[in-house]
């Protein structure tokens, strides 16, 4: 085997690339990522991280990091206010939206946090940049890159000229003009320009601390004259404020409309950035060639609007992480790595197909003069209002059954499972132990998370008593280098969730296979080592 400078090369120094180090490095690879620029500063991207990402954030040692540097304290409302101006009445608020609320709860072990994506990109850059087994090249431009045997050769552009680097693999997680992805003649399908908009970040001394502002995430303004989002975005008085409009609409032309949003002229928002940007629903044809893969937005590119990218980019990485590790240390083969896409984009289109209905009503689908009138008339009109938004962005604010709900089906690492899946439910998460879906979640002696006794390995997890014949299976798994631990937990909480003796958790605390039975030590050798194929159905 030829030698190589790094087990993984990654295009792309984002939250999606950042975190896929972060995985690799934890399990003992090394990584060298490029990046052709810097950091990008403020920017109108992300600002929820969801519940499963702050799950990796928790796994990672990093979840208390990213509460300590969330700008907003922790008393301020986690709501989404649908209303005339921040300071007028709400017509409609989703209370706990994104279940960002800062308490605890038995589906999860840590709720979501309101923290820009530039943040999340500084904390994870932080930990790799300062990792021994990665390195990040800031001003690299990928030329391209040749698959030789059993390595790749990345052709770079540096400030101090050309050099290459050579990897096992390479991952393009170089966003939406994905040059790997380009390199690779990997198309994008679907629908393109489906809704124009422009964000601007402006500083807006005092607003937020204002005693009269009703505080929220979001607030969404149905004022016929200023429909819009804005919401508090960072220190230093930093706020978004988003609107449909052309991209060569004057900017102050947007700043009066964000002042009309405000509705109080004793702020006077100055703008810090502008982004124009155009909403798509696409999806790359495929993940892979050979020793290249493709995750976040170089592979999918949806709705902003439900909170989903970069949350869809980090468990990319994680999923593609594990498996990559596997692949590396010898136990995991060809098949497990064709299981990052096939499990992977049932996900992304579960997604597209959510924040592409949650785009469709904006601010102005509800705006109506009559909101603002006094009397029945005014009443009856901002009764409606709030009927219909509650029906119509449920799904985009109450999400959890989408982010933790889905199921992989299909997968050769996954326990076959021919019982139909039932439809995911977007705004109601209904634990489930069945085979493709997350291990359901418990807070078991006290403070601890069923989550954190799995680790970063393969867990058994056994809610019997009496002897549970592991011990076999434990010494197959160890002959091919398989890690695997068991964890034996007599739990009355725990037996009634899962509804099964026995569950195998994977690296990634999916659930392999579920049952009452153990089968062969040799069928969960091969389920492990992605072959499930080959996995017996009859009891061992």
């Amino acid at each position: 085997m030829a030698e190589v400078d790094t087990d993984v090369v990654i295009v792309g120094a984002g939250p999606a690339g950042l975190a896929l180090a972060t995985e690799l490095t934890m399990r003992g690879r090394t990584v060298t990522v490029l990046e052709r620029g810097g950091d990008t500063g403020v920017q109108p991207r992300a600002k929820t991280t969801n519940v499963r990402s702050m799950t990796h954030m928790r796994r990672w040692g990093l979840a208390g990091t990213v509460r300590e540097r969330s700008p907003l304290r922790p008393d301020f409302p986690r709501r989404v206010s649908f209303q005339l101006s921040p300071f007028s009445p709400p017509i409609f608020d989703f209370e706990d939206a994104f279940c960002a609320s800062p308490r605890r709860r038995e589906e999860f072990p840590e709720h979501a946090e309101f923290i820009p994506q530039y943040v999340i990109g500084r904390i994870l850059g932080e930990h790799v940049g300062t990792h021994p087994r990665a390195r990040i090249d800031f001003g690299a431009t990928v030329t391209g890159f040749v698959e030789d045997g059993d390595r790749v050769r990345v052709d770079i552009d540096t400030a101090g000229g050309p050099r290459s680097v050579t990897a096992r693999y390479v991952v393009g997680a170089d966003g939406a003009r994905s040059t790997i992805r380009k390199h690779l003649g990997i198309r994008m399908t679907g629908q393109s320009d489906i809704a124009r908009l422009v964000t601007l970040i402006l500083r807006i001394p005092g607003l937020v601390d204002d005693p009269d502002l009703h505080g929220a995430l979001f607030h969404w303004i149905l004022n016929p004259e200023a429909t819009s989002f804005l919401g508090p975005m960072d220190v230093d008085d930093l706020w978004f404020f988003g609107t449909s409009a052309d991209h060569d609409t004057d900017t102050e032309v947007l700043l009066a409309k964000a002042r009309r949003a405000i509705g109080r002229d004793a702020f006077e928002p100055t703008v810090v950035t502008r982004d124009d940007w155009t909403v798509h629903s696409l999806i790359a044809d495929s993940y892979r060639k050979g020793r290249a893969f493709l995750i976040g937005d170089a592979c999918h590119l949806h709705s902003p609007f439900g909170g989903h990218g970069m949350n869809l980019g980090i468990a990319d990485a994680v999923d593609l992480g594990w498996k990559l590790s596997a692949r590396l240390d010898g136990w995991g083969t060809e098949s497990l790595l064709d299981s990052y896409e096939i499990e992977r984009r049932q996900a992304h289109q579960a997604v597209i197909e959510s924040a592409t209905i949650n785009v469709a009503t904006l601010s102005e689908h509800y705006a109506n003069s009559a909101l603002a009138q006094d009397g029945p008339a005014g009443d009856a009109a901002r009764a409606r209002a709030a009927e219909a938004i509650e029906i119509d962005k449920s799904p985009e604010f109450r999400s959890l059954g989408l982010v933790l709900g889905y199921r992989y089906s299909g997968s050769p690492a996954l326990a076959p499972d021919d019982r139909p899946a039932d439809p995911i439910e977007i705004s109601h998460y209904r634990p489930c132990a069945r085979p493709g879906h997350l291990a359901p979640h418990a807070w078991v002696n006290g403070a601890t998370s069923l989550y954190d006794l799995f680790g970063p390995v393969f867990t058994f997890l056994d809610l019997g008593e009496g002897p549970s014949g592991l011990d076999e299976i434990l010494d197959a798994a160890r002959s091919q280098g398989i890690p695997l631990t068991v964890r034996a937990m007599e739990s009355v909480k725990l037996d009634r969730l899962y509804g099964v003796r026995f569950a195998l958790i994977r690296p990634d605390q999916h659930i392999a296979w579920s049952g009452d039975t153990l089968l062969s030590p040799d069928a969960y050798v091969s389920l492990m080592r992605g072959e499930a194929m080959a996995l017996r159905t009859e009891p061992a």
